[in-house]
């Protein structure tokens, strides 16, 4: 088993976490912590245009940093979105390798990831490796007593408290809840964050899940394991030169198939 020049790097994702696996290879991880788009024809041409300058971007990527509110909502609670940032992934090519492992976990909702990967991330982050949750959806229907804008700005600062007690970055992508798609637009989201983040590891569902938000994050992370690393898809963001290693997390669910870990990580350490 050969891994070329990113030898070093992979060696330490070996002895970390996944021991003798093929990079290459999509295995399961144990861990025991637990637009639409709207044309419109007319005379709005400068609306358009205003569009084009300061909506394509999100709009194409769906890596939007706050999740949008129902207007009503907004006036009839008071409640606002967090700011934007300027920048929350920088591109590939401005990652600097510090010889540290770079981890993105996905999850469908604000919260899968830190009930899913909280620990490890948590472990990772102490060891000054770089962790990134990604949430697929806004959560926005999450709840039997509110719902809409409220609640998605209420499960957006909910995991960015999370993160700072983890050590970690999080990011909530701009779709409701309960309508992720494992559509060509997603994919390409997906492999953007991975390529941007210059990922070493990824983890997410799998595909056989309950809810169809879980089980599309699973679809569309397994989609992109391929796609990295392909040079012309998504062009406008560097290709990764190596495939990152891909990692299911743990679950209950026996059909089509029983979970079966690989790899399980104790936590212990830092469970309070």
């Amino acid at each position: 088993m050969s891994y070329g020049s990113q030898e070093t790097r992979n060696q330490a994702i070996a002895c970390e976490l996944v021991y003798n696996l093929n990079a290459s290879d999509i295995c399961y991880l144990g861990d025991n912590t637990m637009k639409r788009s709207t044309w419109v024809a007319g005379g709005f041409l400068l609306g358009l245009l205003v569009a084009a300058t300061f909506g394509f971007a999100d709009r194409e990527t769906g890596l939007s940093d706050a999740p949008k509110q129902d207007a009503a909502a907004r006036r009839k609670d008071g409640a606002t979105a967090p700011k934007k940032e300027e920048s929350f992934v920088a591109k590939a090519d401005e990652q600097k390798d510090d010889g540290k492992l770079r981890i993105v976990c996905f999850g469908g909702h604000p919260d899968d990831c830190e009930i899913r990967a909280g620990g490890t991330g948590a472990m990772w982050a102490e060891r000054g490796h770089h962790v990134m949750f990604v949430s697929a959806t806004n959560g926005d229907i999450g709840h039997f007593q509110m719902a809409g804008g409220p609640l998605a700005v209420r499960r957006y600062r909910e995991v960015q408290e999370a993160a700072e007690v983890l050590g970690v970055t999080t990011r909530v992508l701009d779709i409701h809840d309960g309508e992720l798609m494992p559509t060509l637009e997603n994919r390409r989201t997906f492999t953007r964050l991975i390529r941007r983040w210059n990922a070493d590891i990824v983890m997410g569902h799998r595909p056989n899940d309950y809810h169809p938000d879980h089980r599309y994050t699973g679809v569309l992370m397994q989609d992109s394991a391929f796609m990295v690393a392909v040079p012309f898809f998504c062009p406008d963001t560097k290709h990764l030169d190596k495939n990152p290693v891909f990692l299911f997390y743990w679950d209950h669910f026996q059909q089509p198939n029983p979970f079966e870990p690989d790899v399980v990580v104790s936590i212990d350490s830092v469970i309070e």
